[in-house]
């Protein structure tokens, strides 16, 4: 069985890196289309455009540019950006830090928030204080980032000028002190971080509360409480245990959909991360930062699955037992 789930790891990644390859050709327009579309943008003669294909290598036959791409995907070196004139790797590096501090700060605050109130709710089911919250993650599970990210965006940016309404950092703080440049770069994330946390937590928080009023209705939490078992205790050592299997399982593909979430916040927030970034290249049709880009995202949520399908068994026994990793 291990094996067979191997298998069809390799067997998505191929047909993704595929897709990567021939969904950016699909596209309409292209590269020219998108340096004589911008504003005041130039005109371009037959010969300047047979240049720039060439130039890029965009005049080859579909055969040689897939070889092309291939040996890109082999030695992860996807060519030049149209748009950045650099590297693809070096500006992907140079944008992948923004969006792993988001993801990583939000995803570490979603999860904290899930379980302590996830286990208060779950515990205190059908009480006043889990009507209230139960109701208001409902209602927030509805709502689309944008959305959520959209009203942040108006109301702490516009109406109450309390936040920054894009970017990561204000410019020209070069000669500012170090406190107050991080200070700086703080207020700038506290909106998108803010913006994932609230498309997060209430997937997590609804797994978790049922999970725990399932286990609170088990016999040996019943057999636990006529013992006196003090109900920190009982909480901590018995149901959060028990109740964090699944909701394992449900965080790690969270931190997946929420790379992908990051995509529509950075492009609302401006913020410089790589979700910015794929945007910008599909709007330019910007083909090797496209392939980068999409075999990154793909490359990260395969790992994350793929982790999860590892560690999961070695954390429960009876899925050990049922099938081997």
């Amino acid at each position: 069985m291990k094996h067979v789930r191997l298998r069809s790891y390799v067997v998505v990644f191929l047909a993704l890196i595929l897709l990567n390859f021939a969904l950016p050709r699909m596209m309409p327009g292209g590269p020219i289309d998108f340096i004589e579309g911008q504003d005041s943008g130039p005109t371009l003669t037959k010969e300047q455009k047979e240049s720039i294909l060439a130039y890029y290598a965009l005049d080859e036959s579909p055969v040689t540019q897939w070889v092309r791409y291939m040996k890109g995907v082999v030695t992860l070196d996807f060519g030049t950006s149209f748009q950045y004139r650099q590297d693809v790797g070096a500006v992907i590096r140079e944008h992948l830090p923004y969006t792993l501090s988001l993801v990583g700060v939000a995803t570490l605050i979603s999860i904290i928030i899930s379980i302590v109130f996830g286990l208060y709710s779950g515990y205190q089911a059908v009480h006043k204080g889990d009507r209230v919250l139960f109701g208001t993650m409902l209602v927030f599970s509805a709502l689309p980032e944008f959305l959520v990210g959209m009203f942040l965006l108006i109301t702490y940016s516009v109406m109450l000028p309390i936040f920054p309404m894009s970017g990561a950092a204000t410019p020209f703080l070069e000669n500012a002190s170090l406190l107050n440049m991080m200070l700086d770069r703080i207020q700038h994330a506290v909106l998108p971080i803010t913006t994932l946390i609230l498309a997060t937590v209430p997937s997590l928080y609804l797994l978790m509360r049922n999970e725990t009023v399932r286990i609170m209705q088990a016999p040996f939490i019943e057999f636990a409480q006529m013992k006196g078992i003090h109900t920190r205790t009982l909480l901590r050592k018995h149901v959060f245990k028990n109740a964090l299997l699944p909701v394992f399982t449900m965080m790690m593909l969270r931190v997946g959909l929420t790379f992908t979430g990051a995509i529509f916040v950075e492009t609302l927030f401006s913020y410089p991360g790589i979700g910015k970034l794929l945007r910008d290249a599909i709007v330019s049709r910007d083909y090797p930062l496209m392939h980068g880009l999409f075999f990154l995202f793909t490359s990260i949520i395969l790992m994350i699955n793929l982790l999860t399908d590892w560690i999961y068994p070695k954390l429960d026994p009876r899925i050990r037992k049922e099938d081997p990793m």
